[in-house]
């Protein structure tokens, strides 16, 4: 994944990074442009579930997009069925 700065648009590099939950990651990154010099904080997180997870955490919630858990209801209840 490229990160571009958000006020010159050249690439940015990740400084170091935080994981405050297993679904959410705090980015420190620093534009590579020296005329610039933006730093900051990115924050990254798990959004959506598209594919189940065959070694799923119980512990961890993600949403499902709408489509994607009509299909996998329809595959479960094959298996199921």
């Amino acid at each position: 994944m490229r990160i571009c700065c958000p006020h010159c648009g050249e690439a940015s590099i990740t400084r170091t990074s935080k994981r405050p939950s297993p679904t959410l990651y705090e980015v420190y990154a620093q534009c590579i442009n020296p005329a610039c010099g933006w730093g900051g904080k990115i924050y990254v997180e798990f959004a959506k579930t598209l594919t189940l997870s065959r070694d799923p955490n119980t512990d961890i919630r993600i949403p499902m997009e709408p489509g994607h858990r009509r299909a996998c209801m329809e595959q479960l209840a094959a298996l199921n069925g």
